[in-house]
């Protein structure tokens, strides 16, 4: 029996190539299809982290079912890109897809920052996916912070947007001693907005909100901040994944600290290091709802000059993959 094949062709948006894969494979799975497969012609002149990190996906779901992606690179910096990154290697590449004279190579050549950070990425992934489902991973070797945090981006590699309330009770542990009951919603929209919005904030607690939104979207963390890997940390009863952060354009904090879950792969901890010495420290705790891993806790400690304080909060209510209006997210910015 043939396998049955179905062709795409993508550019570089994530959000497109994302809805056609998933879109593509559901077809030949819900119709049993013989060793399903679907060849992917590459349109675009880059290889973008978040494209391989969708297509590795695909791979593992269809592998699953004895079929598989072939790839086909219009360009000569992708199909380069597919050969330095070992892609060549996890998906099949047609040799008709291969550039029909081959190019004396050039020494010394510099291989672009996306590449090194999708190399690193795809032999991950790949281990990942060859794992027994709860079995705990040797994830020893994953030191590169772009690999990381790509993992923590594509969690839930199928939400694009979601809405949820909040209630966060903030007790201030230092003069003037009071207790305060907040509530609020949070919204995210891919590729990169989450916003933190109370029904009603005091005046005392102005910007507080700003703490949660600047948590919450780890998207946002390269571009906003030079990341290096520390190495294994201990939280609760399990090691995370440590790294450091430092703030490309200088700000009022010295560098900050996140802990994430190697086996979940959520962000745990982020902590503030302040250059005037104080600190704030956010932990949290997830959930499994629907198809997603979500936030439903979060706790944290505010140790700064003048100011100490603690607060708990909740999340609930939430609605996965709904309409979110972009205004909510550039009111404040």
């Amino acid at each position: 029996m043939e396998p049955t094949i179905l062709t795409l062709r993508l550019g570089n948006d994530i959000d497109e190539a994302r809805a056609a894969i998933t879109k593509a494979i559901e077809a030949l799975l819900a119709e049993h299809h013989h060793a399903p497969r679907v060849q992917i012609t590459l349109g675009g002149k880059t290889l973008p982290a978040g494209l391989i990190s969708i297509l590795i996906a695909g791979q593992r779901q269809l592998r699953e079912h004895g079929g598989g992606i072939e790839l086909i690179a219009e360009h000569e910096n992708v199909r380069e890109a597919i050969e330095t990154t070992g892609l060549d290697r996890v998906f099949s590449v047609p040799h008709e897809a291969a550039p029909k004279a081959a190019k004396p190579k050039r020494a010394s050549r510099r291989v672009p920052g996306v590449v090194r950070v999708a190399a690193a990425a795809v032999a991950m992934l790949m281990a990942a996916g060859n794992a027994p489902a709860g079995a705990v991973q040797n994830e020893s070797v994953i030191t590169e912070p772009a690999a990381i945090l790509n993992r923590v981006i594509e969690r839930n590699a199928d939400l694009t947007s979601y809405q949820s309330r909040m209630h966060v009770d903030l007790r201030m542990t230092s003069f003037p001693f009071f207790r305060e009951h907040l509530d609020g919603s949070s919204y995210f929209k891919r590729p990169d907005n989450y916003e933190v919005v109370f029904d009603h904030v005091p005046g005392f607690a102005k910007g507080f909100e700003k703490l949660y939104s600047d948590v919450g979207d780890p998207a946002n963390w390269e571009k906003k901040f030079t990341v290096t890997y520390l190495g294994e940390h201990q939280f609760e009863n399990r090691k995370d994944l440590e790294l450091r952060m430092v703030q490309r354009v200088r700000g009022m904090i010295d560098h900050e600290i996140v802990l994430v879950d190697p086996n979940a792969w959520t962000v745990d901890k982020v902590e503030f290091h302040y250059y005037t010495g104080g600190t704030i420290a956010m932990t949290q705790h997830f959930s499994k709802i629907g198809n997603n891993t979500m936030i439903v806790s979060q706790d944290a400690d505010i140790d700064i000059p003048h100011i100490k304080a603690v607060a708990h909060g909740t999340y609930d209510e939430y609605r996965t993959n709904v309409a979110i209006d972009d205004a909510i997210f550039t009111k404040n910015h």
